[in-house]
């Protein structure tokens, strides 16, 4: 049995936790998105009431309404037992009409109990699904090189942040035995396991594909048939793929992934590379088109996923493009991971109060 020091202790332990940012966010972030699943089935009905005072009552009925739909049936129907009994309680407590005097009280903590095992029970749940998540978190986290390879010909750095417990953002480097450079970096759709499991399976084509023909036709078409196969109809991965020659000289593809940024020595954006392509995993028959280029010695390309420049500030604005341009102008002769600390700095102080809402990968490549 827990002692009463252990609750001084708990009780202790939470006050000396609890930050004035933890009340702000869940004020102004954590309740208004639990709102807003909640009343999603009733949002429209909500939104075109008039009536304030109907309005609030709508409200209350379908944040309750969506509660009790995200239970099982058998803890729906006690919590509907104890939420309709503790209001008898209630009403009994105010009239003395129900019972001796004292039940009605009793009657009311025997509902907070109930309340309480309810509530024990989703916790549990969590905590067994976050377990899951950790784990394959753990092994995704392996797919993801903490440290790019490095050749002879090019430096890279790389970051990765993910929104959630699992991700959706891949990169990987591979220096082939021809002295070529294979480059992937890819967003799978959407959040959390589902992505997560698109962009393993993504990974795993493309490392199989290597070994039979690393040219960006050959790999392009290889994962968009196996995404088409294996994901659901909206397991989209949008991506980018480059192959670098030693002499500079590259051959690269975007299916539904922003522009590779090419750099020149005195850090100006020269050239958006993959516009207006879908991303793979919608159907078999598509194709897309190769981009040829060449990196002379100090130029940069630059990768990221569409976490950095949609993400938003408190105020609702977004990073954007002219921003990331601004930025690796700023130093056109920091090394690679220079610029991409630059990057994540100023994203991070851009952001700050407001939680990330999708992945954040970053890559430099720079021909030395």
């Amino acid at each position: 049995m827990a002692r009463i020091r252990d609750w001084l202790d708990l009780g202790r332990n939470t006050i000396e936790s609890l930050k004035i940012s933890d009340a702000t966010r869940f004020y102004e972030t954590e309740w208004p998105e639990t709102k807003k699943m909640l009343i999603a089935d009733h949002r429209e009905a909500i939104e075109g009431e008039r009536k304030r005072l109907r309005r609030f009552v709508r409200t209350r009925s379908a944040i309750l309404y969506g509660l009790a739909k995200r239970l099982a049936p058998l803890r729906r129907l006690l919590f509907v037992v104890a939420f309709v009994w503790f209001f008898i309680c209630l009403f009994g407590l105010a009239t003395r009409e129900i019972g001796i005097r004292g039940w009605p009280l009793v009657e009311m903590a025997a509902c907070f109990m109930l309340m309480t095992v309810l509530l024990a029970m989703e916790l549990i749940d969590k905590i067994k699904y976050r377990d899951e998540l950790e784990l394959a978190r753990d092994l995704q986290a392996d797919l993801i090189p903490k440290q790019p390879a490095q050749t002879p010909q090019y430096d890279v750095a790389a970051f990765n942040e993910i929104a959630n417990t699992v991700g959706g953002d891949i990169y990987d480097f591979v220096p082939l035995p021809d002295g070529r450079f294979a480059i992937l970096f890819g967003d799978a759709s959407g959040h959390g396991m589902a992505a997560g499991l698109v962009m393993a399976v993504a990974h795993a084509a493309f490392r199989t594909q290597l070994d039979v023909d690393p040219s960006p036709a050959a790999i392009i078409t290889a994962l968009n048939r196996i995404l088409c196969r294996t994901g659901g109809p909206r397991s989209f991965f949008a991506c980018c793929y480059v192959l670098l020659s030693p002499n500079g000289d590259f051959v690269a593809i975007t299916a539904g992934h922003p522009e590779i940024l090419k750099i020149d020595r005195a850090g100006k954006v020269v050239d958006r590379l993959g516009k207006g392509s879908y991303p793979l995993g919608i159907k078999t028959t598509l194709s897309w088109q190769e981009i040829r280029d060449t990196l002379q010695c100090g130029e940069r390309l630059l990768l990221h996923s569409d976490g950095l420049t949609e993400a938003r500030n408190r105020t609702g604005h977004e990073f954007g493009d002219s921003y990331v341009e601004a930025i690796v102008s700023w130093n056109p002769s920091a090394a690679p991971a220079a610029m991409v600390n630059s990057l994540v700095d100023e994203w991070k102080a851009f952001a700050t109060g407001r939680e990330p809402e999708d992945d954040v990968s970053i890559a430099v490549v720079q021909r030395r």
